[in-house]
């Protein structure tokens, strides 16, 4: 594996990592959404987290991640928790 194809499978396990975050912190917020909209947003990071390697393949990767995470960290506000540092993001 060459270094560049290291790296990029460091950053996607890094992403994969912070959406499993995510959607562990979606998961104590279950109550506050209504059944539907938590089965789409659940459906969503499952997704991004099962194709994480395909999308590590797109040229602007990083970019994108860091989107598709700020986008989720919206629903979620894991990067502002102050309950429990360990799952901020930022």
């Amino acid at each position: 594996m060459s270094v560049r194809d290291r790296r990029k499978k460091e950053i996607s396990d890094f992403y994969r990592q912070e959406f499993v975050r995510h959607r562990s912190r979606l998961g104590t917020q279950k109550s506050f959404f209504p059944e539907q909209t938590y089965a789409e947003i659940e459906s969503v990071l499952d997704k991004i987290i099962e194709e994480m390697d395909k999308i590590s393949q797109v040229e602007n990767f990083e970019e994108l991640a860091s989107h598709l995470l700020h986008r989720i960290d919206v629903v979620t506000s894991l990067s502002s928790s102050r309950v429990d540092p360990t799952y901020r993001v930022h």
